[in-house]
């Protein structure tokens, strides 16, 4: 479909799908005592005589690509509904009640969330529902909607945040943040004093930071240096395995930059936005099936994953080898106590800061953003004292889906159920040596073909489609993302491909193969490049298709390979860079930025949303969105977040690694 000039002037036909009333000047009122504004979640009723309504079907029968036009969003200051409906006799006020909103399933999610919400909307929902109706037909529009309030803003009351500003939430984030700031304190002058009497003068200054001092108790005591940690964040990395893996950091940090990008437009989508057309016309473009298919990238991570997983996998395995006889076999308990320790050691390292984020995401603050701020940003706060426990318990991709906290949490429960049975299955490949190949190749031909399996069997549409409605719902009620996208057994097959990665890898370094000697191998690696932009664009007639069917068993073998064949490819790539094949790239990526860019990936992963949100909450009108205004957003959530992950590593993240170092 060509979004024609005739198709967007269908557009200026219907109702917009903001309409503010003024946020300050409705709280700000004079001779008001209790001024109260309400954002109200309405659904326009069908109306088949209505030209208006005619056109909201036309526009959003296109649901891949389009907002649902009959979802409407205002935000209507009541003291002036009050004066607006106060001319109208009763017969009148009948006519313009169009009934509350309750068979909305997305909307009863956020009423659920919002449920101390209850007596306002009980005062307000009539009255709100006959004003924006009343409004509806003073604009021309011959339509009725159905309402609700999602939540009230008093001027006495500005918002639930100031109720609970001092509860047991915000108290205890609050002491989490003195004791991390007073270790960090007595640590870095504890490491001060020890430098200034460091005896031996060479270590003076900066070279006594990176120095280790002798001694478990004061080691401990200086893990929170904050010097000492800002070296550790720019340190190169050792030995051989560490030099030729070093590229990886930029690989996670322009991973993470696309997946930013993705997010903070999604973000945008949530909020509220004036020209809905221009974004719903770019998505019938290429460009739009590129933003589509862009979603392969959260498989760059998987891939990660699952090589470093290995790689510490077999530095266990060599290092055991190393100081027994190579005959001794491991015992069931050595099986159990390898895969526990692995398991305790990645939970700590994943959950503290985790953790920290998860305190802070459900921190209330009053409420200085304006009518969407409890929506956007106060949601998610909600989400996060209700189930924080699943993101903490990595379950947050099977429990409460509808109302998760950190939505991007997802991947960390994916990526740690994925660990576990990887590093199983490389435990069960040690065990039974002879046996291993047919556990790798049985393991990845039956998770290569479980997508595909799932897709035919349960139905599912052949790619990750995120339309701009569900990202307005915030995914909520999304079978696709859901149960398609998020859940780990479809994305294992990547993660595996990473182990395997890693075994290859560790066979050519262990026969000294010289990739970047083989010619044809060169060749191989470098036409993965345009290999990969083109595999993008193959979802184009998937997602540019509308009217006819798509055959079933096509679509089932696409979602096996889309996912499966981007991470195959993304392995070979890794193999070879660790190989030394990749010319200028290969110095590129390993760039000395990087380094430090990569190491703070974890940080902004956790940090971005919550960053995007905030500033998304604070918009008082519905923005014209353009690539000017997602370029701005963009690299300010991009560079805000990789600030505050600085101080996430330099506070938390590097000081728990420097113990746990110390504790294996």
């Amino acid at each position: 479909m060509v979004v024609d000039k005739q198709k967007v002037a269908q557009y200026y036909e219907m109702p917009p799908l903001f309409h503010f009333d003024n946020y300050d000047r409705c709280l700000q009122k004079v001779n008001v005592d209790a001024a109260t504004y309400c954002f109200v979640r309405s659904e326009v009723q069908p109306n088949r005589t209505s030209a208006v309504w005619q056109a909201i079907e036309k526009v959003s029968i296109y649901n891949k690509h389009h907002f649902d036009h009959r979802q409407l969003y205002f935000g209507l200051c009541m003291h002036n509904c009050q004066s607006e409906l106060a001319k109208l006799d009763v017969n009148s006020l009948r006519k313009f009640q169009g009934g509350n909103l309750t068979d909305n399933v997305v909307v009863n999610v956020y009423l659920n969330l919002f449920d101390a919400e209850a007596a306002n909307r009980a005062r307000y929902n009539n009255l709100s529902n006959i004003c924006l109706n009343w409004r509806l037909h003073q604009r021309g529009y011959d339509l009725q909607a159905k309402s609700v309030i999602e939540y009230c803003d008093k001027r006495d009351i500005p918002g639930k945040a100031m109720l609970l500003k001092d509860d047991a939430w915000n108290l205890t984030f609050y002491v989490v943040l003195c004791v991390l700031i007073s270790l960090a304190t007595v640590s870095s002058l504890v490491d001060l004093v020890l430098n200034i009497r460091c005896q031996d003068r060479s270590l003076n200054n900066y070279v006594h930071y990176k120095t280790t001092p002798r001694g478990f108790g004061v080691r401990i005591l200086i893990t929170c240096s904050l010097a000492r940690n800002w070296y550790r964040l720019t340190q190169k990395p050792n030995g051989k395995i560490g030099r030729d893996l070093r590229f990886l950091d930029c690989l996670k940090f322009f991973a993470m930059f696309l997946v930013i990008f993705a997010h903070t437009n999604w973000v945008i989508y949530e909020g509220a936005i004036s020209n809905p057309q221009d974004p719903e016309r770019l998505l019938h473009t290429p460009a739009g099936t590129l933003l589509i298919s862009g979603s392969l990238v959260t498989v760059t991570f998987f891939v990660i994953s699952g090589l470093l997983l290995t790689i510490n996998w077999l530095a266990v395995v060599r290092d055991d080898a190393s100081s027994k006889n190579h005959t001794e076999r491991w015992g069931v308990t050595k099986y159990v106590s390898v895969f526990v320790k692995f398991n305790i050691f990645r939970y700590i390292r994943l959950a503290v800061p985790y953790g920290i984020v998860i305190l802070l995401s459900g921190v209330y603050f009053k409420n200085t953003g304006g009518p969407l701020w409890r929506h956007i940003y106060e949601r998610e706060q909600l989400a996060c004292r209700k189930n924080w426990w699943a993101n903490m318990l990595f379950i947050n991709n099977i429990v409460g889906t509808n109302e998760r906290c950190l939505l991007q949490g997802w991947y960390l429960a994916a990526d740690t159920q994925s660990f576990v049975l990887s590093l199983a299955l490389l435990m069960c490949s040690h065990r039974f040596g002879r046996w291993s190949k047919f556990i790798y190749v049985v393991t990845s031909i039956i998770f290569m073909a479980l997508p595909a399996v799932l897709t035919y069997t349960l139905d599912y549409y052949p790619i990750f489609l995120p339309t701009p409605q569900t990202q307005k719902n915030s995914f909520i009620e999304d079978r696709q993302f859901t149960k398609f996208y998020t859940s780990f057994y479809m994305n294992f097959g990547a993660y595996f491909y990473g182990v395997l990665a890693a075994l290859i890898y560790n066979q050519i370094t262990m026969k000294q193969y010289k990739l970047h000697n083989l010619y044809s191998f060169q060749v191989l690696w470098f036409a993965l490049i345009p290999a990969g932009v083109i595999w993008l664009f193959t979802a184009h007639p998937i997602y540019q298709h509308y009217f006819t069917n798509i055959p079933i068993i096509w679509g089932a073998i696409y979602a096996g390979a889309q996912r499966n064949l981007w991470a195959f490819g993304l392995a070979i790539f890794v193999v070879g860079m660790a190989g030394k094949v990749g010319w200028v790239l290969r110095k590129f990526a390993c760039l000395p930025i990087f380094r430090i860019l990569g190491r703070l990936t974890y940080g902004a992963f956790l940090l971005h949303l919550l960053v995007a949100r905030m500033v998304l909450a604070t918009v008082r009108e519905p923005i014209f969105v353009s690539a000017g205004t997602m370029s701005a957003f963009f690299f300010y959530v991009l560079c805000v977040s990789y600030l505050s992950s600085f101080l996430l590593a330099i506070f938390v993240e590097l000081p728990l690694s420097s113990c746990l170092k110390l504790m294996r």
